[in-house]
């Protein structure tokens, strides 16, 4: 009986370290809204990372770097969007004759778009 009992208790604490560890990898979906700055055909460090991008000013101070390289229907010369999607952490590991740096940024990808 105790045997059956440690077992279960076992059992039930593994399931709940698993049902955390998939909550922790789940990309949360946000919405935000701003005005745009592309940076497409432009060196910066968000071209390292990402062809089809740029900032997205929030607020008075707040700017976050958008990519649109996952989507099929890129953005038009829009300068206000609504963009919904995840932030993700992207690597960057460039050949000898890049100008780009070894690293990492984090952008958000953009899933769905709409111009204002």
């Amino acid at each position: 009986m105790i045997l059956n009992l440690a077992l279960l208790v076992s059992c039930s604490t593994a399931k709940a370290v698993s049902e955390t560890d998939t909550k922790s990898t789940t990309e949360e979906t946000q919405t935000f809204t701003g005005d745009y700055h592309s940076t497409t055909g432009v060196m910066t460090p968000l071209s390292c990372y990402c062809n089809n991008g740029g900032a997205l000013l929030i607020g008075q101070d707040d700017k976050i770097s958008v990519c649109f390289d996952g989507l099929k229907e890129k953005p038009d010369d829009c300068k206000q969007f609504t963009v919904t999607g995840h932030f993700e952490t992207l690597s960057n590991e460039p050949e000898s004759t890049s100008p780009c740096p070894k690293g990492r940024m984090k952008v958000f990808v953009v899933e769905r778009f709409e111009c204002k």
